[in-house]
């Protein structure tokens, strides 16, 4: 009996022991969720082409929208990855004057004005790195490769002289390969501010972005660096004059996100359960 009675303290202290070490309720640790949202995006660009060489230019910015679809993994923890897929407009305006002699005692100033302007798809994949701890409130920068394809255009090139006895030229054409090249690869930088707000039962992802992008590889055609005097566009200006041919472009940009998950107690820092109906 005493045995018995031993046995049964023993088990007793052994069980009080353990519920002391386990007090609090048995939960999952707080980890950040994993967070994957679909959405849509657009921005408004200014535009403009950057040549290597020619520098005694005006640059006239090319002011265009872009839109489409984004999607983000893991919006607003410490890293991120999206993937944008919109529909652009690039390009850029021009403009050079300079003096030219039409005799030996007198000159006039020619003008040449050049635009061009291409519409395509662009992929662009954003990867974030956000900075404090805020649950509704994130400032973030980025970095984005981006890859265009052109899907159609058009180049206008003017040549105007003051003196009347010089014939203006005009030259517009739809955009061909052999004007440029039917792809673009560039890199994008910029900041952001992404918040959160609750619709319905699922996280709203609200950013704003302003970013610089620039072309990593220059957009003459093989065609036209093959040409002895590119005509297309220059008239009588040889291109080993010119060097390389980018696009660069400043915009801002709004994309609204939606979470895919389903909701639970906690998603997203917001701590609301549904309410029950009555």
């Amino acid at each position: 009996m005493k045995k018995r009675i031993v046995f049964l303290m023993i088990g007793l202290l052994a069980t009080v022991s353990a519920q002391a070490q386990f007090a609090k309720p048995l939960k999952k640790k707080s980890v950040p969720q994993r967070v994957f949202s679909l959405g849509i995006t657009g921005s408004y660009a200014a535009n403009n082409m950057v040549y290597s060489i020619v520098t005694k230019s005006a640059i006239l910015p090319l002011f265009a929208p872009t839109y489409g679809l984004a999607a983000e993994w893991n919006t607003m923890q410490q890293l991120s990855v999206g993937m944008d897929v919109s529909y652009v407009s690039r390009g850029g305006n021009m403009a050079f004057d300079s003096e030219v002699l039409t005799s030996y005692s007198s000159s006039t100033f020619s003008r040449i004005r050049y635009s061009i302007l291409l519409n395509g798809i662009e992929l662009r994949i954003p990867i974030a790195v956000y900075f404090g701890s805020g649950d509704r409130l994130k400032p973030y920068a980025y970095i984005a490769p981006r890859f265009n394809v052109w899907t159609d255009g058009q180049l206008r090139w003017e040549h105007t002289y003051d003196d009347a006895s010089y014939q203006s030229m005009v030259f517009e054409s739809e955009l061909t390969d052999a004007m440029v090249q039917p792809f673009d690869l560039s890199a994008e930088i910029g900041v952001g501010l992404c918040s959160k707000v609750k619709l319905g039962q699922r996280p709203l992802f609200i950013k704003f972005e302003l970013g610089y992008g620039i072309s990593v590889m220059s957009n003459f055609s093989q065609s036209e660096v093959n040409e002895t005097v590119a005509f297309v566009g220059w008239g009588d200006i040889e291109h080993e004059q010119l060097g390389q041919r980018r696009l660069q472009n400043v915009e801002a940009r709004l994309t609204l996100l939606m979470s895919l998950q389903k909701p639970v107690a906690d998603a997203c820092d917001f701590n609301q359960k549904p309410s029950k109906p009555k």
